[in-house]
């Protein structure tokens, strides 16, 4: 029954991974809306090979299923990972840009966000080959790093709070034991 539940918790995890990529696909055409400045440049958000996340998760599960981990270490562990994962294909993606009609103008490659020029075609093709996950308008860049930055920082507050309540947990087990 907890191996149930456990396995329910990843996909709901990954679900909800999932739905928030979506969403930002859907908001889209209403930042493109926007009156004003417009650029030839355009973000791209580079995600990772999604056999990689796939396996990924199954690691995950597998551990947590063993007992190696709790529900809250496989999320924070999945979250981490991921964004190694996301990481690794922003670099290959950068790589790969200096032989394609691609110029890359600004980048976040720790959170797989950049902000690109180049040819229709060429930026078209990075969503189609799954490169990129989603193509943003271009005054999009600095909205959507500071959005992954206060992600990034939730997830230190998150792992600092694990950390706390791993040390409370070991610390009142140590004293029952010394009593």
């Amino acid at each position: 029954m907890s191996n149930l539940s456990s396995r329910r918790g990843l996909l709901a995890l990954a679900g909800t991974g999932l739905a928030a990529s979506l969403a930002g696909c859907s908001q889209l055409d209403s930042m493109s809306g926007s009156a004003g400045e417009t650029t030839d440049a355009v973000t791209l958000q580079i995600r990772p090979d999604e056999d990689e996340v796939s396996s990924l998760g199954e690691e995950i599960q597998a551990e947590l299923e063993n007992g190696t981990i709790s529900r809250q270490e496989a999320q924070l562990e999945y979250q981490e990972r991921q964004l190694e994962l996301v990481e690794a294909a922003a670099t290959d993606f950068e790589e790969s840009a200096a032989d394609s009609d691609i110029t890359i103008e600004s980048s976040e490659t720790a959170y797989g966000i950049f902000l690109v020029a180049g040819s229709d075609e060429a930026i078209l093709d990075t969503l189609r080959d799954g490169t990129a996950g989603a193509i943003y308008p271009g005054e999009q860049y600095e909205p959507l790093v500071q959005q992954q930055q206060q992600q990034a920082q939730q997830r230190t507050m998150l792992e600092e709070q694990q950390q706390t309540a791993n040390n409370e947990t070991n610390d009142s087990t140590g004293n029952e034991t010394d009593s």
